[in-house]
This record gives structure tokens, sequence and C-alpha cells, in this order.
């Protein structure tokens, strides 16, 4: 099982996730995408079907965009509760919610959402939460701290000998680590 974490400060929300399918003891593979950026939006997937739920949820937003516009945390949290519902996948979501401020939702496999400044799913979830929990500020701004990559044991927040992390607007800062 692959761990996502979502942390939220004053500048945004961060989404880090490992690419990393474990199942019966043995690593199945190292290159599962399991957090997705969708625009002004962006959502992580721990689930058996992690390509099926992030295609539906992907396919809903651009439905939604559509129809009526910018996408905020609460109908992005609906979509995502009927989906987690359906294929037992957890998720976490980053959006802006009525006021513009970036928010987190946890989305539980039986649809259940909570808001929170850190969440975290997975088999490393226990870990994760534990060291961010000892440590998080909501009100740190850019320039921050390693605490999720520390908590996953990533080599550095998504680069590779020397390259310039991506940076993505302020909703979000999605990052995987390989």
């Amino acid at each position: 099982m692959s761990t996502v974490i979502g942390v939220t400060s004053a500048g945004g929300v961060a989404i880090v996730g490992d690419r990393v399918v474990a199942s019966g003891g043995h690593v199945r593979s190292r290159s599962r995408q399991h957090v997705f950026d969708a625009g002004r939006v962006g959502f992580a997937v721990v689930a058996a079907d992690v390509g099926g739920v992030a295609d539906r949820l992907s396919s809903e937003i651009r439905a939604y965009r559509t129809e009526r516009g910018d996408l905020d945390i609460d109908p992005l949290a609906r979509m995502a509760s009927d989906l987690a519902a359906e294929f037992d996948a957890t998720l976490l979501l980053a959006a802006r919610d009525d006021d513009g401020r970036p928010a987190l939702r946890a989305v539980a496999a039986d649809g259940g959402v909570t808001a929170d400044d850190v969440a975290a799913f997975g088999s490393g979830a226990p870990v994760a939460l534990g060291v961010l929990e000892a440590g998080h500020d909501p009100d740190a701004r850019r320039g921050g701290d390693a605490r999720p990559r520390r908590a996953l044991g990533g080599r550095g927040a998504g680069r590779r000998h020397g390259d310039r992390p991506r940076q993505l607007p302020a909703v979000r800062v999605i990052v995987q680590f390989g």
C-alpha cells in the first residue's frame, strides 16, 4: 500500500505521495502515480484501482467545470465521497474554499469527509501523522521545512540530482516521491 499526505499552511496545501505499490510483503511497482493535478484542484488516491478512481474523478471535475465553472472544495468533496464508497478508496483533496482560502479534505473509504490541517492515508500514515502533528504550524509560509519528505523517507521533494522542484499555484504543491 502507498502513503499519501496532505498538509495546509497559510500559503496553500501540499499533497505528497510515494509511487510504491506493495502487496503480500512484496513491492509490485515503484512507478504508480497516486497524486494528481486537475488544474486548480489536486487530489491523491489510495486504492486497488487508483487509475479508475483518478479517471472518474478527473472526468467529473471536467464536467462540473463545463456546466458550472470553477470548482471549490465542497463540490469536489461530494464527488470524491461518492467515488470513495464505490471504489473502496481513500482520497486527499486540495482546492479553495468558499472564501478563496486553500483547503484540505480527507475522504475515507466509507465516504466520510473530514477537514483538517494534516491528513494521511496508506501504510505509512501513522508514522507520517505522528511526525507532522508534532510540529505542524498551519500559519507557516513558503520556504518551510521538510517534514512531509522526511516522514515518507524520500530523497528530496521531487528533486533528482539537483533539479529545481516544480512550483504550482498556491492552492497546492503536488510532489511524487520516486
